[in-house]
């Protein structure tokens, strides 16, 4: 044994090391310190929001009027006729009637059209765009064969995210996650601005992708960062409350789209906001934790000493040694694999149901937002926003279900299965123009179904662990999350069933959200918060005065066991005694019971007395 071991042996063994986290028992739960990483690493989810969500301004449909179709034996006199509708125009844009390329078809329409005649078509040669805007779809010419490869855009973010989790937890072994965090926010202004100036489709796409993988390598590191430094209830309000930032972008991004009429200024706007949280990056904490699993005491020593500073908390004078002991310890626990969640110490059908839940959760975030652009341009912003704020409320109804019910497995698929029945009404909405007012009432339905989506994925995103040991969690999460993200590659093709029917997409993620649904009320047979007692019946005051003369009666005249109390406990006995509403229901329990409850009221009774004699 070497001089400097045997130097540590000796302070360890005169320290008498409890067996505690050093970590959060400095830390603390929550503080100033822990409000200031928290804030930063909230920020960072805005632009990324952003970045996920721009599809809906930089591909937005065309309207009547914007597009003009010249078919191939077209003599150039005459121009595609328009649609009654937006949704017939952009079924019919790709071709033009035989009969109005002879005919006036707009002058006479209704009077000498022959429908039989009007129903040949010939193919679009060359289409022209007349729109103000610059988007994806003029830019590239998405539209007739090519339309769905607005939805491969999406498609290639997706995959971009499903890499990026995987990068983020194989570099997370080597890199610190401040460090990550910093390398994330560089690669997506990058790659974002990248995205945004290339004049090839296969490059957009491309730098898409890798800007999607530098988004979530930012907030999978940010988000290690939460988990370390917090605990307790603190850390579920922190997890479930880092939602709430994604819904923020949605709302503040119809306000950032309105000043840019290109879509490849969007794409810089958006990219280019990094820099700002860039220069805050200085102020963002590492994950203690992190650097003592990875012997890196002096680091950790650092920043648990600036952490006791601003919380203005105690330290032990030995924790230098107790971080390197911690550290030890740290790196001797046996390493967990992904094959040990299936072992069965979880039923495998359970994890099963896990998954399938988080796919689908998945499927619908992103689905019901790229599908607002149907709803129709003009209202394009104001839905947007709309989505937000029932995703914001969503968001408060599933932290409530975590916090103060019982069955939340329970409370969140009875939501959704309420949610997705109810949007099949949709059907019954008369099919009339696409006005502001049948977009506002088909709106409803979109909402809802966002508003129980969102409740389902906070009470998914803070719960999930739960159902394997500690050691598994991470490993859980990871792969339930890359089971969402990889049903999130093929999801956006769901966007091209509006040339079918446009209520044929949203008949399609309402019968999702109602049978993963179902699957959340299969694992609430399993899973509850055991803290939070059963409800019971409310007392009415006359059964609460009658009762409780009975329950003082009865523990007054116990004298076997009140005997041994001062006077001054018996004569405030009437004033201090205090029981539950379920004793008070159940006034006939046993007297062990009664007695037990008289000797800690003693006991707390006593206590301030004693206290006040001795000062």
């Amino acid at each position: 044994m070497t001089a400097g071991n045997s130097i540590y042996q000796r302070r360890r063994s005169s320290a008498h090391l409890p067996n505690v986290d050093v970590v959060e028992h400095v830390n603390g739960p929550f503080g100033r310190w822990q409000l200031r990483t928290i804030l930063l690493i909230f920020l960072c989810k805005i632009p990324t929001a952003w970045f996920m969500a721009c599809i809906i301004y930089t591909a937005p449909y065309p309207q009547r009027g914007e597009l003009v179709c010249h078919p191939a034996t077209w003599n150039g006199s005459h121009t595609e006729h328009s649609r009654n509708t937006d949704r017939l125009f952009s079924v019919q844009v790709c071709n033009a009637y035989a009969q109005s390329l002879s005919q006036s078809f707009v002058r006479h329409y209704g009077q000498t059209w022959n429908a039989t005649a009007a129903q040949v078509t010939l193919p679009c040669e060359k289409v022209e765009h007349n729109t103000e805007y610059n988007s994806l779809i003029t830019q590239f010419d998405l539209i007739c064969s090519r339309r769905v490869l607005v939805a491969v855009t999406q498609s290639f973010h997706a995959l971009g995210a499903l890499l990026g989790g995987l990068l983020a937890h194989q570099a997370l072994r080597y890199i610190s996650p401040r460090r990550l965090m910093l390398l994330g926010m560089l690669g997506q202004i990058f790659c974002g601005n990248l995205t945004g100036l290339v004049d090839t489709y296969q490059l957009h796409i491309y730098f898409r992708c890798l800007t999607s993988v530098c988004c979530t390598v930012m907030y999978t590191a940010g988000h290690q960062i939460l988990m370390d430094i917090t605990s307790g209830k603190a850390r579920i309000l922190v997890v479930t409350l880092s939602e709430l930032f994604w819904s923020i972008g949605l709302v503040l991004l119809p306000a950032i789209s309105i000043y840019f009429d290109n879509w490849s200024h969007l794409y810089v706007a958006i990219s280019s906001s990094l820099i700002v949280l860039v220069w805050l990056h200085r102020w963002i904490t590492d994950a203690p934790r992190w650097l003592l699993r990875h012997q890196r005491v002096e680091p950790a020593l650092r920043i648990l000493l600036e952490s006791a500073t601003h919380n203005n908390r105690m330290v032990p004078l030995t924790m230098d040694v107790q971080l390197t002991v911690y550290a030890a310890e740290m790196s001797g626990e046996p390493k967990t694999t992904y094959c040990q969640i299936w072992d069965k110490e979880t039923k495998r059908r359970q994890l099963v149901y896990i998954h399938l839940i988080w796919g689908c959760a998945q499927v619908l975030y992103n689905i019901i937002l790229l599908m607002i652009r149907s709803l129709g341009e003009a209202q394009v912003h104001v839905n947007t926003a709309a989505l937000g704020f029932a995703e914001m409320v969503g968001v408060f109804v599933g932290l409530y279900f975590i916090l103060y019910t019982r069955r939340y497995w329970r409370w969140a698929g009875n939501l959704m299965i309420v949610a997705g029945l109810c949007t099949y009404f949709v059907w019954l909405l008369p099919d009339t123009d696409r006005n502001s007012r049948r977009v506002g009432l088909e709106l409803i339905f979109w909402m809802l179904l966002k508003f129980a989506n969102s409740a389902s994925i906070a009470v998914l995103t803070t719960c999930t662990g739960e159902m394997v040991s500690p050691g598994k969690r991470i490993l859980l999460m990871l792969s339930v999350v890359s089971f969402g993200r990889l049903c999130l590659v093929f999801s956006p093709l769901l966007s091209t069933l509006t040339v079918v029917h446009r209520l044929l997409p949203i008949t399609i993620i309402a019968t999702v959200g109602w049978v993963y649904g179902l699957l959340m009320r299969f694992l609430n047979r399993y899973y509850w918060n055991t803290e939070q007692l059963q409800v019971g019946q409310v007392p009415t005051p006359n059964t609460y005065r009658r009762n409780s003369a009975v329950i003082m009666r009865r523990c007054s005249t116990a004298s076997s066991d009140v005997s041994g109390y001062s006077n001054e406990l018996l004569r405030n006995f009437e004033q201090t005694v205090a029981v539950s509403i379920a004793d008070l229901w159940h006034i006939n329990f046993n007297t062990i019971h009664e007695c037990d409850s008289m000797k800690e009221l003693g006991e707390t009774i006593e206590k301030p007395h004693n206290s006040m004699h001795s000062i």
